[in-house]
């Protein structure tokens, strides 16, 4: 059996309660969960007290526990994954903005970088609105900016990721970032 038709087999079968086949599913994707997320946390210093095992972690268990459908193989698994990164990201940190959880106050650790932590914050749920405005207009673009801003994929692997050859993936790219430029200006 190939590695994705084995992978979306472990993954439905932890999906219906099969504890082995999670252990199995997860020692096989581990590897590139744990690239995505460093890509996310690290590449774009996204200010959160997850950590890159915590974010890997919570991808998993937020993906075997959802309700999703079928998967269509290793690429859309990675695909989902991208966008399950995504909402945790922001999730925390919207909690953390919170009025009720201290908003105002800014809570500081030894890998957090003081300047600009509060800026990048608000920057990435800015972006989050753009590209749920961007999904909206052109779900194709939203999920190329998914893969490429949320999963860290490079511009050939997110061509391969969606079927595209590197040079429409470099067109949509820019034509998304314009999109989103434009959103975030206003």
């Amino acid at each position: 059996m190939n590695s994705g038709v084995e992978l979306t087999v472990l993954l439905e079968q932890a999906r219906a309660g099969d504890g082995a086949a999670g252990d199995q599913a997860f020692r096989l994707i581990y590897p590139e969960l744990r690239r995505i997320a460093r890509a996310r946390l690290h590449g774009h210093q996204v200010p959160t007290l997850l950590d890159t095992e915590a974010l890997v972690h919570e991808c998993f268990i937020r993906f075997v526990s959802a309700q999703l459908g079928p998967l269509h193989g290793r690429k859309h698994f990675y695909s989902l994954a991208s966008q399950a990164m995504r909402h945790i990201l922001i999730d925390h940190v919207r909690r953390r903005q919170a009025q009720r959880h201290g908003g105002d106050w800014q809570r500081q650790t030894w890998d957090t970088r003081a300047l600009g932590a509060t800026a990048a914050a608000e920057s990435l749920i800015d972006v989050d609105a753009a590209l749920v405005a961007l999904q909206q207009l052109d779900p194709a673009l939203a999920e190329l900016v998914e893969l490429r801003f949320y999963g860290g994929y490079t511009e050939a692997e997110t061509a391969e990721a969606l079927g595209l050859s590197e040079r429409t993936v470099r067109r949509q790219w820019a034509k998304a970032r314009a999109f989103l430029l434009a959103e975030l200006q206003g």
